[in-house]
């Protein structure tokens, strides 16, 4: 994205936690990768589901979940200018055909339809929700009946796989 005015959430995971230095941009986005590898290695995802990148700030476990070859990524997330920047990079990636976009708080996924992803996963989102349903409004979207298994690590993210299917 240009250098127009962002939201706070853009603002901050664009621009301002790396304070304009390149070497620590980049030092992070190295250990970033490594939290986005495990978070997506707990996920067990398989080549073709799909995944629910909850909080999905610039993409990082959406974009590796691709890169897997997750058959589609929606990305949801409570920024639009965080959207807008995720459907940019996509759009450049050659991926916008993969790729649902849906704005939404990470406890209200009421736009994301029952039973309809196979994975879903968070980084660094649930320490923003006071009330933590985020669980039970995942669980919808991608288990019947709350089935399925789930990774958790406070550092590194969440992940929930659904149970149906092999």
């Amino acid at each position: 994205m240009g250098s127009t005015t962002r939201d706070r959430w853009a603002e901050w995971l664009t621009e301002r936690r790396f304070g304009g230095d390149a070497e620590l941009r980049r030092e992070v986005l190295e250990q970033l990768a490594q939290i986005r590898d495990l978070v997506l290695d707990r996920s067990e995802l398989r080549e073709g589901e799909t995944l629910l990148d909850v909080g999905c700030g610039e993409g990082l476990v959406g974009f590796g979940a691709l890169e897997r070859g997750a058959g589609k990524v929606i990305f949801s997330d409570i920024s639009t200018d965080l959207l807008d920047f995720c459907r940019e990079a996509a759009t450049e990636l050659g991926v916008l055909d993969r790729c649902r976009f849906v704005e939404a708080a990470a406890d209200r996924l009421a736009s994301i339809e029952d039973e309809s992803v196979d994975v879903v996963t968070t980084r660094s989102v649930l320490i923003y929700v006071k009330e933590k349903p985020v669980r039970s409004a995942s669980s919808r979207a991608c288990f019947p009946g709350e089935a399925g298994s789930h990774s958790r690590s406070r550092s590194t993210g969440s992940a929930w796989r659904s149970s149906g299917g092999d």
